[in-house]
Order: C-alpha cells, then structure tokens, then sequence
C-alpha cells in the first residue's frame, strides 16, 4: 500500500511538476496513470519510487514514510522506470548481484533471482553476460522488470512498460501485472497505450497539469448506463450530423461518427430514424465506453 497525503513537486522556484494529490494505493489493486505529455505522471511514479522527493506533503510506503524511514521503504517498493537505471557498461548478471545487497540479498540469492526471473521474463542466457548498451531495446525493457522485482516487493511501479515490445512482449508485461495483483501486489501503470492498460487496470487516475482531475473503476466502466454508438452510412449529406445529435455528442472519425448516450431505447430508435431518412447503414455498433472514450471525453470537456 502505498499512501499519498497533499504531495507536491515544485521544480525551481514556480513550476509545479505535481499539485497536492491525496491519494491511497491499495495492495491487490492495479492502478492505471494516463494523462497528456507533460501532465505529471513520470514526475508522480518518480516520487513514489524514491528518485525524486516531494517538496511538500506526505509519502508512506506500507506505512514507512519515504523520507524519514527511506530504506525501509524503498525495500518495498521495485520500480521499471521509462529507461533503464543499470549500469550500460557492467555485465548485466554482475549488476544483479551487486545492487541485490540493496534489496536484502545476499550476492548468490541475487544472482539466482535474477537468472530466475531472465528466464521468467524472455531474457536469453546468451546475454546475461553482456552490457545493457549491448542488447535491444526490448532485450533491455525485459531485464529492467526483472531488475525492478529482483527482491519480490509488495508495491510495483512501472512507467510506460509496454513501451520497446513486440506483442508478444506486451502480452507478457499484462499477464505479469495481473499476477502480481492476484498476488496481492500494489501495482500502478503509468502508460499512454490505453487499451493495454484498460485490460488490466482497476481504477484508472488521469492526471493534467499536475493535478488529479478525475478517477474511474473497471466496475463503473461496466455498469455505467452510457453508450458509445458507432455509426456509418453509404449516403452521408449535411443532414446525418443533425440527425445523430438529436441522440447526444458526436465525433466524426473519417467516414464513421461516434455517439455518446445515456439510452439504450434513444439507440434503437436512431437505427429506425436513419432507415426511415432513407440513409443506407453499413455499421451500427452499441457498445459501452472504455477507457480511452473516458480520457478523451475529459480532455474534450477540459479544453
């Protein structure tokens, strides 16, 4: 669990990188962290890893605080980073065994860990003994989340994971999330791929500017009464826009146009309108929102 109480980032003497965000992380739980470029979310997952530190407010991990008891909590804590934190130049498995004595490992628990969880996360035993600078991106994304784990903490952090991977790699980062949580893990997922992050996020926190303007549950998602309506017509005129708005908001994508409602029987009745104006429908799709539908509706609302 990792507890956030009006934690601030003041950069300089003006510009505030994070504004007071209260904040409870609960163990068990995915956390998802999406926000525009710019908007907090490295500078967040930073302090809650140790590398930065608030210039006001609270941070307490598993009830440690971060500054007083920085050793105690900071064993708790494992954090994939958006680029690696090991050395680019010593051997990769000399790394392991070197920095595990940070983590409460002996050198040979270290090692062993490490080579355990390489072979867990894909990395080939022809490389364990060459340099970070050496391997490929994704090479080097897998041995970072081996890195982050090496001492099995109960809260991770992980920034932009799925970013170097083929899908195979992506497939291998969800399952490995999912895991943790069915672990009991506190995991929290900074990512701008929203589709991944819907699949294994709990809650999803979006942030801009610095501030947390709004949260949503996998569960709201689900039960929430809106509906996403997808509609396109071989015969489109100046007309349709019209008509569709009579149902709620619409977006035109291309030839295709997005309607949010809150009414499955204000759906139906836009199918039978659109074939009584005499338009020719080759999609109509009801679907529920997701999480991207969210991001974007609040940064439309937010403009």
């Amino acid at each position: 669990m990792i507890q956030l109480q009006n934690v601030s980032k003041v950069y300089g003497r003006s510009m505030e990188g994070v504004k007071q965000i209260s904040y409870t992380f609960e163990g068990g739980h995915v956390y998802g962290i999406v926000g525009s470029n710019g908007a907090g979310k490295t500078t967040l997952i930073r302090m809650l890893s140790g590398s930065h530190t608030q210039t006001y407010g609270s941070i307490s991990v598993d009830n440690f605080d971060i500054i007083k008891e920085k050793e105690e909590a900071l064993m708790r804590v494992g954090w994939m980073p958006d680029s690696s934190i090991l050395n680019g130049y010593w051997r990769i498995i000399d790394q392991f065994e070197y920095f595990g004595v940070f983590r409460g490992l002996t050198n040979q628990e270290a090692r062993m860990r490490g080579m355990e969880l390489m072979r867990r996360f894909g990395v080939d035993e022809k490389i364990w003994n060459k340099s970070m600078r050496r391997l490929s991106l994704g090479q080097r994304r897998r041995v970072s989340l081996a890195f982050a784990v090496l001492n099995d903490p109960e809260n991770i952090l992980m920034d932009e994971p799925y970013n170097g991977f083929d899908p195979d790699g992506i497939r291998m980062i969800s399952d490995f999330i999912i895991k943790e949580k069915m672990r009991g893990k506190t995991v929290i997922v900074s990512s701008h791929i929203l589709k991944e992050l819907e699949s294994v996020a709990d809650e999803v926190i979006l942030i801009e500017k610095g501030k947390i303007v709004d949260t949503i549950s996998k569960d709201s998602l689900e039960k929430s009464e809106i509906l996403k309506i997808t509609v396109e017509v071989k015969n489109p005129d100046d007309s349709l826009g019209e008509l569709l708005s009579t149902l709620g908001e619409v977006r035109k994508i291309g030839s295709r146009y997005e309607i949010t409602c809150n009414s499955g029987e204000k759906a139906e009745d836009l199918n039978s309108a659109l074939v009584k104006n005499g338009y020719k429908i080759t999609t109509f799709k009801i679907e529920k929102p997701t999480v991207e539908d969210f991001y974007f509706s609040k940064n439309r609302n937010s403009s």
